[in-house]
């Protein structure tokens, strides 16, 4: 099966998983309503799909792993939430729709915001150990996402050098892609692993970033894009290196190669030249 057919599916799958989670909160006032339209609203899945990649090959079963997926992906909706507000990157449409702030106010998409974040963190402790949360509280604060982001906006018409966007790519987006390679690791207690795969997730997550810069590259003048700072060859360059090193991290946390992590990273790397 082709990898772009693979992850339709498991993106499928996964869209009907959080609906009939989400369902049975019957978005019965206007936050709730605004979360949900915050979590439907297209987009890749792919953090849950490398959460239930990575949980798979361990051998793990999807009770067991699913409020991994969902929680990786509340707190992925969220960010995109806040990413969008007047305040910070003032976009009035996400993926064709209007925007969340857009949709309903800014007050209730800030809040829409906030309750996802707290609902992955009650996802979290329901299932696993503190371990687990105290992760995942480093990758969504200071030291992941709103870190990352408080750097991107004050950076705005800025100068800046390629080290700092690589910085603010590892803070925004890679910090979560880490704990989706992680996190399975983590609830197992196997340190070891989970040190691997954080290496293995944050060359994932700056490739995937790199790609959207790329993409987005026509579409804004950005002047944290990568390719302000080297062409599109280089950049692509950049991303094969990282492929190439994921793969040795990858041979150690999986030698028997029973997963589809390294066609994933090759399927990100190709939507660069599509």
């Amino acid at each position: 099966m082709k990898i772009e057919k693979y992850i339709s599916i498991q993106r499928n799958s996964f869209n009907k998983e959080l609906k009939s989670f989400f369902d049975k909160y019957k978005a019965s006032n206007i936050l709730l309503k605004a979360m949900w339209y915050s979590l439907s609203n297209g987009g890749k899945r792919l953090r849950p799909i490398l959460v239930a990649e990575v949980s798979k090959a361990l051998g793990l079963k999807r009770s067991y792993y699913r409020n991994l997926m969902l929680a990786t992906e509340l707190i992925h909706c969220y960010s995109l939430v806040h990413d969008d507000l007047p305040s910070m990157d003032d976009d009035d449409y996400r993926r064709g729709k209007l925007s969340t702030h857009k949709k309903f106010d800014e007050a209730q998409a800030i809040l829409s915001g906030n309750g996802l974040l707290t609902l992955a963190f009650e996802l979290l402790s329901q299932k696993y150990d503190s371990v687990v949360c105290n992760e995942i509280s480093k990758v969504s604060g200071a030291y992941g996402l709103a870190g990352g982001q408080s750097i991107d906006i004050a950076s705005e018409s800025k100068k800046l050098n390629l080290k700092k966007i690589l910085y603010i790519h590892e803070l925004k987006t890679a910090k979560l892609f880490e704990f989706c390679i992680s996190a399975p690791f983590l609830t197992l207690n196997d340190n070891k692993g989970s040190k691997l795969a954080i290496k293995y997730g944050n060359l994932l997550g700056k490739t995937f970033q790199i790609v959207d810069d790329i993409i987005d590259a026509d579409q804004d003048e950005d002047n944290k894009n990568i390719l302000n700072y080297m062409s599109k060859e280089e950049a692509i360059s950049m991303c094969n290196d990282y492929k190439t090193q994921g793969d040795m991290y990858l041979s150690k946390l999986f030698p028997r190669k029973d997963n589809k992590l390294s066609q994933m990273f090759d399927y990100i790397i190709r939507q660069a030249d599509d």
